[in-house]
């Protein structure tokens, strides 16, 4: 065989897997942008990102008193598609926070040691119907828990996060006045 194959990205198998995150995710995370995927010749540089800035409090409660104080900005991210996408997770990096790379060491921060966030307790919880805002949502839960260990009133993150945990809402009050 003489020639190369070109790679096909995964937008251009799964169009309407495209089309529902692109109507969906600036519903939750206006300031994000999506870039397609980049080709430098025949090589993928990857395969579409979403960059820019979550939130700080997207969720279906009332924002917890003091929040914009121990929060003011939420985390700056980026979200990767896989080459296997949807079938494989995005993974999401935070930019700002920087987490530190001993937090990147250690279970109970929720970061790899990669930099990307730990979103997904079980191998069940993404299939290739998930939508990708319940980890952008989950990534802006876990800025606010970030900060909630920073400022010392939790020794670790929830196991599903505050985006459907609100047991944590009342510390946020004691953190900020940290």
């Amino acid at each position: 065989m003489t020639g190369s194959l070109a790679p096909i990205v995964w937008p251009d198998a799964e169009p309407q897997i495209l089309e529902r995150d692109l109507a969906a995710i600036p519903t939750i995370a206006p300031d994000l942008a999506y870039e397609p995927p980049e080709m430098a010749g025949e090589h993928v540089m990857h395969h579409g990102r979403w960059v820019g800035r979550l939130p700080v409090w997207p969720f279906d409660r009332p924002m917890p008193e003091r929040l914009r104080e121990l929060v003011p900005e939420g985390a700056s991210v980026t979200m990767w598609y896989s080459a296997a996408h949807p079938v494989l997770p995005p993974r999401i990096t935070v930019t700002e926070p920087d987490p530190e790379l001993e937090e990147r060491t250690q279970h109970r921060w929720h970061v790899a040691p990669g930099g990307s966030l730990c979103l997904l307790q079980t191998e069940g919880d993404w299939t290739p119907e998930t939508s990708p805002v319940e980890l952008l949502l989950k990534a802006a839960g876990w800025r606010i828990e970030y900060a909630l260990m920073k400022a010392g009133v939790v020794d670790s993150m929830t196991t599903s996060g505050i985006v459907s945990d609100s047991t944590r809402d009342h510390l946020i009050a004691e953190a900020a006045s940290r």
